[in-house]
């Protein structure tokens, strides 16, 4: 069985100890501040085989570069959340040693027309969920660290470690990552995908979907 195990930025992430084993780790973003500052996070990752899925902002790559990321971990696949053709391979500046994978013509029906670029996802997290989900053959899929920006209704910041953004929401806000998250999941019955979030409101239907489990952390996992 290939079990893929994502992980996203947000506070459900320290509890990332209940996804257990994998075969591929698929990291969304900047974590490497989390791989620093959390609790066996680092030690969990070193003998995994890890997917990076980053934006190509410039500069994007230097807390990975501080921590010396690509030469620690077996870093096997650099992904890019956007369509092939929509960015010009190379162009960010990053300096990472791995060839840019973006995303190919497969994802096209699950993204949308309306956001940033004529094709694309609610976000790095998404686009990596939907690596997990399209691009890994895998069999089972488990998400901690994705938590649809509920969390601000509930005065918790963004992210588990610090950051300048913690206390905003992207533009297409809470509803609109968890429409495209179930529209990936019902894309893919085949393939079981196991929520871990800290998340406490979910739009009509996501309960419903029959190869999604949603697990709502609470304080009793604390």
């Amino acid at each position: 069985m290939n079990i893929v195990n994502l992980f996203g930025r947000g506070p459900s992430l320290k509890h990332f100890k209940i996804l257990g084993d994998c075969q591929t780790v698929v990291l969304s973003n900047n974590l490497d501040k989390e791989i620093s500052q959390v609790e066996k996070f680092s030690e969990y990752l070193q003998d995994k085989k890890i997917h990076l899925c980053l934006n190509m902002v410039v500069g994007g790559a230097s807390g990975y570069h501080s921590i010396d990321f690509f030469n620690r971990f077996n870093v096997t696949k650099l992904i890019r959340p956007y369509l092939e053709g929509v960015r010009v391979p190379g162009s960010s500046g990053q300096n990472i040693p791995l060839e840019e994978t973006f995303l190919g013509k497969n994802h096209m029906e699950f993204m949308y027309t309306d956001l940033k670029y004529p094709y694309d996802y609610t976000g790095t997290g998404i686009a990596a969920f939907a690596h997990s989900l399209l691009d890994c053959s895998a069999d089972v899929v488990n998400v901690i660290g994705i938590d649809f920006y509920n969390n601000l209704n509930y005065g918790v910041a963004n992210y588990l470690v610090s950051d300048a953004a913690e206390w905003q929401g992207d533009f297409f806000g809470e509803n609109r990552m968890q429409e495209n998250f179930c529209k990936l999941v019902d894309g893919h019955p085949n393939i079981q995908v196991n929520l871990n979030t800290i998340c406490k409101d979910f739009i009509d239907g996501m309960e419903d979907i029959k190869n999604l489990n949603i697990n709502v952390i609470g304080e009793k996992d604390e």
